[in-house]
């Protein structure tokens, strides 16, 4: 069993009862978000398996150079347990992925352009916050999490509150579940243009790595845009400085992509197929093309923010729930929590700033106590960010203190420099 494979079925072990937070307004300010796994069959080992174009190319290539001796899947169609599950060949030795959407650009979205998990608000209709995020996917991407003999719900991570402007305005809950693919092969995607940019599995063994040894890439922010009305941000903006958040880069490797056309090109595709194409389907001026070149020099995809953060609450439970009782296991946990932290906490640009930060974090227990079941970090940016606001009043005095104690050590020379001609006739 491999490293990522021991690490997955231990996480999914972890996974206790979710904490449940009621909404604060009406049901509507609910959403949720599913975070999908599958486990890709070694192409070294087994034969059949072939989602794209690239991995055909690569296994005929390598079936030309080597000729070997390719098993083919034996999968148990809908397994009744999960030990019965992992322990077929296939998945003990496979690649846990994880799926991530690259949201369509709209200007009415807050998230525009944000890599994210497939998910969205919920409606009227809903009987659950679980029933939110199995429609919401099955709108946006197309796989439905509801077929039992396709996908498997494991369980969900904390619910958390989404503020915006550092804690001043209230979004919604946001409920984020965990499904494992049970077969193989994944259905065919069919993806949302208007909602949907592109569709990335990318492996688990990138997270693992990254968080055990934090290379971050920043994303900064303006603060001022964050707290104040727009003609005072100017102003602001060089008093307060920018805060950088930490990301994680994903290579671009895409199983679809969006891509504008013009009439001549619809009507070529029209007359050779056109929406009865098997790679491709026209809507609305956009052609989505199932088969994209991969392009190694293409901008790297980010994820952060509350993505990366709900990554890191679950590959968190790789250590197991919390014990009190095992020594070692409450310093791994602790450790690797630390390291987390360390990682995750925003940097600012200004020194002042940043130092109020960090002080005001030594006398708060802004992660709050131990949790034996998740340990994660729901509502603890809530209060870490009650933090940064009252860092920034600490800030202002600190400088009208500075201030005014540095006119008061300068205002004696000045004045004996201005009295010196008068003093000397």
């Amino acid at each position: 069993m491999s490293r990522e494979i021991s690490a997955l079925t231990t996480i999914i072990d972890s996974l206790g009862p979710p904490r449940k937070i009621k909404s604060r307004g009406p049901k509507f300010r609910r959403a949720s978000v599913a975070i999908i796994i599958r486990i890709r069959p070694d192409q070294n080992r087994y034969s059949q398996y072939s989602n794209t174009r690239h991995s055909q190319q690569q296994q005929q290539q390598q079936q030309q150079k080597q000729q070997p001796q390719l098993r083919p899947i034996q999968a148990i169609e809908n397994p009744e347990s999960l030990s019965e599950f992992f322990a077929q060949d296939w998945v003990r030795t496979g690649i846990p992925e994880v799926l991530f959407i690259e949201r369509a650009t709209r200007k009415t979205d807050r998230w525009s352009g944000h890599v994210a998990l497939p998910g969205g608000k919920r409606e009227e209709g809903d009987e659950d916050d679980q029933e939110t995020a199995a429609r919401e996917t099955l709108e946006e991407i197309g796989l439905d999490l509801s077929d039992l003999a396709q996908f498997r719900c494991l369980g969900a991570l904390d619910d958390r509150e989404l503020w915006t402007s550092f804690g001043r305005v209230f979004l919604m809950v946001l409920s984020p579940f965990v499904y494992i693919q049970l077969l193989p092969s994944t259905p065919p995607l069919k993806p949302q243009p208007d909602e949907v940019a592109s569709v990335h599995w990318q492996p688990l063994s990138l997270f693992l790595d990254r968080l055990e040894k934090p290379l971050w890439t920043p994303m900064t922010i303006n603060l001022s845009s964050k707290l104040t009305p727009r003609l005072s941000r100017t102003f602001l903006r060089g008093l307060f400085g920018t805060m950088s958040l930490h990301s994680i880069e994903m290579p671009y490797k895409p199983e679809f992509v969006l891509r504008t056309t013009h009439q001549q090109e619809r009507n070529h595709l029209s007359s050779s197929g056109g929406p009865g194409s098997p790679t491709s389907s026209v809507a609305n001026s956009v052609i989505i093309d199932y088969e994209p070149d991969w392009d190694p020099d293409h901008r790297p995809l980010k994820l952060w923010g509350l993505t990366l953060q709900m990554m890191a609450d679950l590959l968190e439970l790789k250590d197991g729930p919390i014990q009190l009782d095992i020594r070692q296991k409450v310093w791994d946990s602790k450790r690797m929590r630390k390291r987390l932290d360390a990682g995750f906490l925003p940097g600012f640009s200004q020194a002042d700033m940043h130092f109020w930060v960090r002080a005001l974090l030594k006398f708060h227990s802004w992660q709050g106590t131990e949790k034996r079941t998740q340990t994660n970090r729901v509502g603890s940016w809530e209060s870490y960010y009650r933090l940064v606001k009252q860092a920034f009043l600490f800030v202002i005095l600190g400088r009208v203190a500075a201030f005014a104690l540095l006119v008061k050590l300068l205002k004696a020379p000045l004045m004996r420099t201005i009295q010196g001609p008068s003093a000397a006739k």
